[in-house]
């Protein structure tokens, strides 16, 4: 076969898995009338619930005080309730506004409901272009469902915008393309607290979409661009397991991106099929604790699919 035959090859199984990870939600049953949301008090005003989303939970993220209340991601649609009920047990005051981390339907389904009770949503630009584009495409699945003109953002950002409210500092930045094309990362300074969705800090082989504009140079990345803006004792909010995670974790799911990378792209270079790649077994040392959610194969046949193609 020759080297462009293996990288077509390799991109139909990257496609194929893909495609199998936004439809295994939709035949997975999900009863949510069983899902409790946990309420975790993370800094004076902050908090975070969890309960539903990805593994196990995809969090919220929620700053109360005077001002009113911010949320971090809407989760699922039929969530909605449980969460306004969660925070109504946080805090008397009215939900104001809505950050989307990315535009997966984990993080923005109850987008429509949280829009209609006055809440006004905020995301990255590409997060509603490519909403906007989901509304008319007719590939939309359950990763990234099909949203009503309501649970588009309202506000948009390029590069950095900064809410002060609460008492707080929000700092909202976009870093490079990374598991989406719309990724934001959310740091509430005075906390010494930053919420960065899907973004590399948990201990989860990370997912990363090239449909949707992502690459692991990018989440590479931006696990740099979150080390530089943190301190040594800065709490992480991720979407997946842990939900408060430390620098360190951060720090080792870097340098473990940089190590797989590496050997697969040295692969690459060297004629090898994804075959001969996953045979040589790239994340040996990783596996265990981080195959939650995600297989070394999923994880490896991804990365040789995005680096065959640069």
């Amino acid at each position: 076969m020759t080297v462009c035959g293996k990288k077509i090859l390799a991109g139909l199984l990257g496609l194929i898995l893909t495609c199998l990870a936004g439809v295994a939600p939709a035949q997975q049953a999900r009863d949510f009338s069983k899902i409790e949301l946990e309420t975790r008090r993370v800094s004076d005003g902050l908090y975070l619930l969890a309960g539903a989303g990805g593994n196990p939970g995809g969090i919220i993220t929620v700053s109360a005080g005077a001002d009113g209340v911010l949320l971090v991601d809407s989760q699922f649609a039929p969530m909605h309730q449980k969460i306004r009920d969660a925070v109504a047990k946080i805090s008397p005051q009215p939900i104001r506004f809505l950050i989307n981390t990315h535009l997966h339907g984990d993080h923005t389904e109850g987008n429509e409901l949280m829009a209609k009770a006055g809440v006004l949503i905020i995301a990255h630009d590409n997060v509603r272009k490519r909403l906007m584009s989901q509304r008319s495409s007719p590939a939309a699945n359950s990763r990234t469902p099909t949203l009503a003109q309501e649970a588009l953002p309202a506000v948009t950002y390029s590069d950095s915008i900064t809410f002060h409210f609460n008492g707080e500092e929000i700092y909202i930045v976009h870093p490079d393309p990374a598991h989406t094309d719309g990724d934001s990362v959310i740091h509430f300074r005075r906390a010494n607290v930053i919420h960065v969705g899907d973004l590399p800090s948990s201990l989860r082989y990370p997912t990363f979409e090239t449909g949707n504009g992502g690459s692991v140079h990018g989440m590479i990345a931006a696990a740099e661009r979150i080390l530089k803006m943190a301190g040594p004792d800065t709490k992480i909010l991720s979407s997946h397991e842990p939900p408060v995670a430390t620098v360190k974790d951060l720090q080792e799911q870097r340098d473990m991106l940089i190590v797989v990378r590496d050997r697969v792209l040295s692969g690459i270079r060297a004629g090898k099929t994804l075959e001969q790649v996953l045979a040589s077994k790239p994340t040996a040392e990783f596996d265990g604790r981080r195959e939650v959610g995600r297989t070394p194969v999923q994880f490896v046949t991804e990365l040789y699919d995005d680096l065959s193609r640069k």
